[in-house]
């Protein structure tokens, strides 16, 4: 069972995945007088319900809104100095925020104010940035608008993907909040600053597959399947089926040619026409099919010299 003796009393608020790892590290240097899962209809509750309660910590589950008075009641009976949230995409209104002591701590995974939003990984790897990172900061009735507590930069990998990505900034996020509290544990009092006023990069919520333009640079293609990979379907259509492309090389190089026009066929080697060149896709999913290298696809499927991709 949880050890009460933990001088840090914390509501924790979250999803899968951000909020297992995070919850599994804190629950183990604080005490977590309460999880808030997701409402019982979400596909990812259930698990993460299991999973709090695996390590022995209070779940109080809900319908439709942990915004109800009945769940905020609940809440406020625990008495926590501070609450915590990782990857909730519900709103929490003024009565929920004022449930503990010192409001609530969400964690973005962007340098904020730039990537507000619901998606932050796919949008900082599609435009191309060099940078990521996380933000802590205290919650308030909008999403990412809150005082900033903390921030520290990721520096994206070559290679880098939305799974490789979101992995790692997790973790990132686990530390970076083990450190917050046990400053606020240990009497220190908390600086924060507020968000500018502007104009910034958002980050809007991604829904399902995405259709790859390959009217588009070869670059901008490689971004898009890195961005996507594995969490989306990010795809073009060979011969009226949708073709998942999850890792791509590209080769900028001038051509007259249609684009989505197969140049090269080998054993090893897919080459596609692009705006700028050409594509080279390296790892594919074709329909309900497994997931083949390059070189499986084209003996099993035998793509034609000349063959149009969409």
């Amino acid at each position: 069972m949880q050890n009460s003796s933990k001088k840090l009393r914390v509501i924790f608020v979250g999803m899968p995945d951000m909020a297992t790892v995070c919850l599994g590290a804190l629950q183990k240097h604080f005490n977590i007088c309460a999880v808030i899962p997701p409402p019982k209809f979400n596909p990812t509750s259930k698990s993460f319900c299991a999973f709090a309660k695996m390590l022995g910590l209070e779940v109080i589950e809900y319908d439709v809104t942990p915004n109800s008075p009945k769940i905020i009641n609940k809440i406020k009976e625990k008495n926590a100095d501070i609450g915590v949230i990782c990857s909730f995409d519900k709103l929490l209104n003024k009565d929920f925020l004022n449930t503990t002591k010192m409001g609530y701590i969400n964690c973005h995974p962007s340098l904020l104010p730039h990537y507000r939003g619901a998606n932050p990984y796919f949008h900082i790897i599609n435009n191309g940035e060099k940078m990521s990172g996380i933000t802590l900061h205290f919650a308030d009735e909008n999403f990412d608008t809150g005082e900033i507590i903390m921030q520290k930069g990721v520096i994206l990998e070559e290679r880098e993907t939305i799974g490789t990505l979101f992995n790692r900034c997790n973790y990132t996020i686990a530390d970076m909040l083990i450190k917050v509290l046990s400053d606020i544990q240990n009497g220190a009092q908390i600086v924060t600053k507020k968000q500018p006023e502007g104009n910034f990069k958002t980050a809007p919520k991604i829904e399902g597959s995405i259709k790859i333009d390959l009217s588009k640079t070869g670059c901008e293609i490689e971004r898009l399947t890195r961005a996507a990979n594995p969490f989306y379907n990010a795809y073009i259509i060979f011969r009226g089926t949708e073709l998942k492309i999850l890792s791509v090389d590209y080769k900028k190089e001038a051509h007259n040619l249609e684009y989505g026009i197969t140049t090269k066929v080998d054993k090893n080697l897919l080459e596609i026409t692009v705006q700028d060149g050409y594509i080279y896709p390296r790892t594919v999913q074709s329909g309900s099919w497994g997931i083949f290298q390059i070189a499986d696809f084209i003996s099993i499927f035998r793509p034609k010299q000349g063959e149009r991709f969409l």
